[in-house]
């Protein structure tokens, strides 16, 4: 009977070690995928996105020198950038605080020419139930580039790798 318990009890262990939750295995191959690298044509800048990311056909994309890659199988995430106008005059600080509020931003904070929000994702100042953004605008002049990542709630320690690398991205 003692036998039977244990190997009952090994094969429910093992059992559970094989299960894993999506966003776990979404994690486990956002870690050790291959990054593939995209250059803008237009205003040059590059960014890197997960290898199992669909890139968004350029022609479905109407601003000029935007981008979008994104995984879609039971969750959707998604890699985003745009450049936008920024008028000239205003700090950083100051646009930070005016696009937080925007943004519903509930973490924020700028370093040099960078604004860095977070916070529940709005769309059409809608919240929309059970998803995130990250995202770091770069000023340049007179523009602001954007790098922004959506996704589940319970997707945030899957995207770490991305989050990360968006915190770090250069412009040029």
């Amino acid at each position: 009977m003692f036998v039977v318990i244990v190997s009952a009890a090994v094969v429910l262990n093992l059992k559970k070690k094989d299960f894993m939750l999506l966003p776990e295995k979404i994690e486990q191959l956002m870690n050790s995928t291959p990054m593939k690298c995209y250059k803008n044509s237009f205003y040059g800048y590059t960014v890197h996105y997960p290898s199992f990311f669909e890139q968004t056909p350029d022609s479905l994309i109407i601003d000029v020198g935007s981008c979008q890659f994104r995984f879609w199988n039971m969750v959707q995430i998604e890699q985003t950038v745009f450049v936008t106008y920024c008028p000239g005059g205003i700090s950083v600080e100051n646009i930070m605080d005016s696009l937080a509020t925007v943004c519903h931003a509930t973490e924020q904070r700028w370093e040099n020419d960078s604004i860095f929000l977070s916070g529940p994702l709005y769309i059409d100042d809608s919240k929309i139930s059970g998803h995130q953004y990250h995202a770091k605008y770069v000023r340049r002049g007179k523009l602001l580039f954007v790098q922004m990542l959506t996704y589940p709630d319970d997707c945030k320690k899957s995207v770490s790798r991305l989050v990360k690398q968006i915190d770090d991205w250069k412009v040029w």
